[in-house]
């Protein structure tokens, strides 16, 4: 019985943490490109899933295909937000910065309040319904189609990063902004395009979250803590780390849960935060796009 929970517990744990890595790659790529500690992510993510909620209610459409136009408005209002109101803030200290971010998540979180209530919501998608049994694992379909869904975004991202000149004008203005502008870059375009990306992954990554647990706005600030801690956990700026960090989050949230001591699962993941902190603060992975 043991063994069986475990084993749940490290699938469904997977699953979870291919969502939880797209969230901290979000965040990680406004960091490391845009220079912008991304707090206002978790508010991306929570808009993201009442409009995943909305359209599949109120229109009738599967939640995996609202994250078509979702995910294309959510660049938008990154890319937009970035160029006419974040930038100003990157002219005051850092301290300010971050107090400006914060109060981008929690107006936002408060709209999301005033607009939808405090009332929880929750997409059940008929074809979502029901588990696949292998042995003693059983999974759900919502399970699967997150994780497939977040694992597809994470690999275009890599792709897009590593073989594309948009990735290498972001890998450019990631290591030298300055050197970037001089060699002909538009710097604020770019960290604005990067701005759009990481809106677009949390807008991914609500989609995902919104068919496996219920939608209310305290949601924003729980998941803008959770992509820093993953992201902290994996090494600030790295892709690779906020997957390697997101599976080894989700595991450790699954495992919890399956095994009745769901309380304590976050605990567990601060610890770990401080731990690796102290023995090497740079991370899992040294930071690095891509």
């Amino acid at each position: 019985m043991f063994f069986s929970l475990v084993l749940i517990g490290v699938v469904s744990g997977v699953l979870l943490g291919l969502v939880l890595a797209l969230m901290a790659t979000g965040f990680n790529l406004a960091l490391g490109v845009a220079r912008v500690v991304n707090f206002q992510i978790g508010a991306m993510i929570l808009w993201a899933m009442y409009g995943g909620f909305f359209m599949w209610s109120k229109l009738g459409w599967h939640p995996y295909l609202a994250v078509w136009p979702i995910a294309a408005f959510a660049f938008c209002v990154g890319y937009l937000m970035h160029r006419y109101l974040v930038i100003h803030s990157q002219s005051t200290p850092e301290d300010s910065q971050i107090l400006f971010s914060l109060g981008l998540l929690i107006a936002l979180q408060y709209l999301a309040q005033f607009c939808f209530s405090t009332d929880a919501r929750s997409i059940v998608a008929e074809n979502l319904q029901g588990a696949v049994q292998a042995g003693p694992v059983i999974v759900q379909y919502t399970q699967i189609a997150a994780g497939a869904v977040a694992l597809a975004v994470l690999v275009f991202l890599h792709y897009m990063l590593t073989h594309t000149d948009l990735g290498r004008q972001l890998h450019a203005c990631a290591q030298n902004a300055v050197g970037a502008q001089v060699s002909g870059l538009n710097v604020k375009n770019i960290s604005a395009v990067a701005m759009g990306i990481s809106a677009m992954c949390a807008s991914v990554a609500g989609i995902a979250l919104a068919t496996l647990m219920p939608i209310y706005p305290e949601r924003a600030f729980e998941y803008s803590i959770m992509a820093v801690v993953v992201s902290v956990l994996g090494g600030m700026g790295s892709m690779a780390g906020s997957v390697m960090s997101g599976l080894l989050v989700g595991v450790i949230i699954s495992v919890c849960q399956a095994m009745g001591y769901g309380a304590v699962a976050q605990a567990i993941v601060y610890a770990l935060v401080f731990i690796v902190f102290l023995v090497r603060p740079t991370g899992l992975i040294k930071a690095k796009l891509g």
